[in-house]
């Protein structure tokens, strides 16, 4: 460490002293101060000898690259603050990157500081979840949106990854303009699971949980049993059906593309929705009765047919208040 040394100076004789003020100034303006001090900085590419320096590291060409410290904790060379680390081109494979610095990090401690930003080039493209291994202090997530895992090709071989560290993952800094990311999505739809017909008329609720009102609602009915079913369109003239359809188990089919005339039960829809939850009510339209529409379920398909074997199922579609256009 450097010191500093004082020794006194010689003093003119005391009778030319008009005050003791200016004998103190002249003794003070006498003194010699000297620094002793060895080398404090080393400017090299490797570390240097002498642990108590502070090392500028410089590149092959002399360029200084980052400053350092010599951590008696760590022993070893440790960067002063956080700073952008670029670990050159990424090793492993698998969705397995692996980086390693110059000097590395000697500890897990000094690896994974929070906010700590790392960069490299992708040696392979992911097909999955991903980790990152800093200097073989142990792997740790690297994720999107916070903590979604990665899914393939959000790295690619030879792409620029920038990372950044939160305390607990490698939250990547380099995303893409992923349209399946919630944040790009223009528009939301909420696709409901199939449930029982109610018969009786009640408003079937669906929680669609978009945050915002719908602007298009479509609800289907879908078969609910293994074997196919048939429906028919009649005519007046004709006793035996004119047309005869298939419904096969798990297909959708929107009751607006039925085809059916007055000897027909045609189930149709009504709803009601706001910004949390889309009501259904299937309701039967008989043309015998002169078109009046009932609330209550009669089978789906004619009197023939076994509501049971039918659920129905919402589509809501809204637009996404947090869209960010690419």
């Amino acid at each position: 460490m450097p010191t500093v040394d004082i020794s006194a100076g010689l003093l003119p004789p005391p009778a030319c002293y008009a005050s003791e003020q200016d004998r103190l100034d002249a003794y003070a303006a006498a003194l010699i101060g000297n620094l002793n001090t060895g080398d404090e900085w080393a400017v090299q590419e490797t570390p240097p000898v002498n642990t108590g320096l502070y090392w500028l590291r410089t590149d092959t060409n002399g360029r200084p690259v980052e400053v350092l410290k010599f951590s008696t904790a760590d022993s070893s060379w440790i960067r002063m603050q956080s700073e952008v680390v670029f670990g050159g081109v990424s090793t492993g494979a698998a969705n397995a990157y692996a980086i390693a610095n110059n000097p590395v990090y000697p500890t897990a401690l000094s690896a994974y500081r929070t906010g700590q930003i790392y960069t490299f080039l992708a040696n392979h493209a992911n097909t999955g979840a991903s980790t990152l291994n800093v200097d073989g202090q142990g792997a740790k997530a690297i994720t999107k949106d916070v903590a979604t895992p990665l899914i393939a090709n959000d790295i690619l071989a030879g792409q620029v990854v920038s990372v950044l560290y939160d305390g607990t993952r490698f939250q990547l800094l380099s995303q893409k303009r992923d349209m399946t990311r919630q944040s790009l999505k223009q528009f939301l739809t909420y696709a409901s699971s199939p449930v029982p017909i109610l018969q009786d008329g009640t408003l079937i609720p669906f929680n669609h949980g978009l945050g915002v009102m719908p602007f298009m609602v479509r609800a289907v009915l879908i078969r609910d049993t293994g074997s196919p079913g048939t429906f028919d369109t009649f005519t007046d003239s004709l006793p035996s059906p004119a047309v005869q359809f298939l419904w096969y188990e798990g297909q959708e089919i929107d009751c607006m593309h039925f085809v059916a005339d007055r000897t027909l039960d045609l189930p149709a829809f009504k709803y009601l929705c706001d910004p949390a939850q889309v009501n259904i009510q299937v309701v039967a339209f008989n043309s015998i009765l002169g078109g009046i529409g009932f609330p209550y379920m009669t089978p789906p398909l004619g009197p023939s047919s076994n509501a049971t074997n039918y659920k129905v199922k919402v589509y809501a579609t809204a637009l996404n208040p947090a869209y960010t256009p690419p």
